[in-house]
């Protein structure tokens, strides 16, 4: 570890993946429930045809938001504990407030106290010679 080196972006990776992973759970989960739902309102008779696209028209687009914001909050996470690109770490902890505020309020925090460690570039090892 250098001088610029602190635990500010690994937490913040940690908890932007944590975040990530409740909301692909429940992604998952209203993606399930727009395609029950679906299927349950289409054993109705058909009295009442369209009611049956109400869930898919309800929960998919939410589903999508959800798994949507998971994918930039795991992409960022990853970014983060690389120390690889702030923005990708930055719009991770955003997406996490998305995601699951608790988290995502400290994953901000920690993420904009880590951005010199994004900035720092380590010094490249020479290698050594061959043969």
């Amino acid at each position: 570890m250098n001088e610029h080196t602190t635990s500010h972006a690994t937490i913040a990776g940690v908890l932007d993946i944590a975040a990530g992973l409740m909301a692909l759970t429940g992604g998952l989960v209203l993606a399930l429930l727009a395609v029950l739902g679906a299927g349950v309102l289409a054993a109705i008779p058909e009295d009442i045809p369209p009611l049956q696209f109400v869930p898919l028209a309800l929960f998919g687009p939410l589903a999508l938001l959800v798994l949507g914001a998971a994918a930039v909050c795991i992409a960022g996470g990853i970014a983060a504990l690389k120390r690889s690109s702030w923005g990708w770490a930055l719009a991770g902890a955003v997406a996490a407030l998305l995601a699951f505020l608790p988290l995502g309020v400290v994953a901000l925090i920690f993420t904009i106290l880590a951005e010199r460690e994004f900035q720092a570039q380590p010094p490249q090892a020479a290698a050594p010679p061959s043969g």
